[in-house]
C-alpha cells in the first residue's frame, strides 16, 4: 500500500520496523539454534518443536519483508534528503556545534588562579611540602599559565554565540524540511510492525 507521509514520520516508521525486525531476529535465532529440552521430559517435544519451527518461519517471512521495507524507506529518505539538502545542513550544524563546544571549553577553562607568563618570575620560590604518605618525597607546586590572551577569549565568546546561532538556525531549517512529504509503498504484511493504519 502506498503512503504519503512527512519525512520525520517516515523516520519513525523506519525505527519501528527496524526494532520489530531485531526482536524477531532474536526469536528466530533462539528458536532455531537454542531450543533445549530436558532428556527426561520427552512428552510433547515433537509438537513443541513443530510450533517453534512454525513461529520461526512466520517471523522469518516478516523479517525478510520488514528489512526490505526498511531499506526502501531509508533509500527514499536518502534521495529526498539529498534533494532538499538536509544532510548538508546536518553536517554543517554538527560542525558548528563542535566548534561551539571547543570555544565553550576554552572559555570555561579560564580560572582566576591562572598566572600570566610574564608574571612567572615574580612568583615566590615554594618548596614542596613532604607528603604524609609519600615516604618523604616532596610534591612540587605547580601553577597554571594563562596562555590565551584576553582578545582571544573575547573573540571566542563572539564565535561561540555565532556558532550556536548557526547550529540552531540550521537545525530549525532541517525540522522545517522534515515536514516535506514523500510517497513510499509499504507491503501489507509489514503494516502492523510499521504502525501504519490499513
Amino acid at each position: 500500500m502506498k503512503y504519503t507521509l512527512a519525512l520525520s514520520r517516515w523516520h519513525k516508521v523506519a525505527e519501528r520496523i527496524n526494532a520489530a525486525v531485531k526482536d524477531r531476529e532474536a526469536n528466530v535465532k533462539a528458536g532455531l539454534t537454542a531450543t533445549a529440552i530436558s532428556p527426561w521430559n520427552k512428552e510433547g517435544a515433537v509438537e513443541k518443536a513443530a510450533e517453534i519451527a512454525r513461529r520461526a518461519a512466520s517471523d522469518l517471512a516478516l523479517i525478510e519483508a520488514g528489512s526490505r521495507t526498511f531499506a526502501a524507506i531509508r533509500a527514499a529518505l536518502a534521495v529526498r534528503n539529498a534533494e532538499l539538502g538536509i544532510s548538508a545542513r546536518l553536517a554543517e550544524a554538527e560542525a558548528a556545534n563542535r566548534r561551539a563546544a571547543l570555544y565553550k571549553a576554552v572559555i570555561e577553562g579560564q580560572k582566576a588562579d591562572m598566572v600570566l607568563p610574564g608574571s612567572v618570575h615574580a612568583l615566590p620560590d615554594l618548596a614542596g611540602d613532604a607528603e604524609s604518605y609519600g615516604f618523604g618525597r616532596r610534591a612540587n607546586p605547580v601553577v597554571t599559565l594563562q596562555t590565551a590572551e584576553r582578545a582571544t577569549i573575547d573573540a571566542m565568546r563572539d564565535k561561540l554565540e555565532y556558532e550556536r546561532a548557526k547550529a540552531t538556525r540550521l537545525l530549525d531549517e532541517v525540522a522545517d524540511l522534515n515536514r516535506e512529504k514523500v510517497e513510499i509503498d509499504v507491503p501489507r504484511e509489514v503494516l502492523g510492525i510499521a504502525g501504519l493504519a490499513v
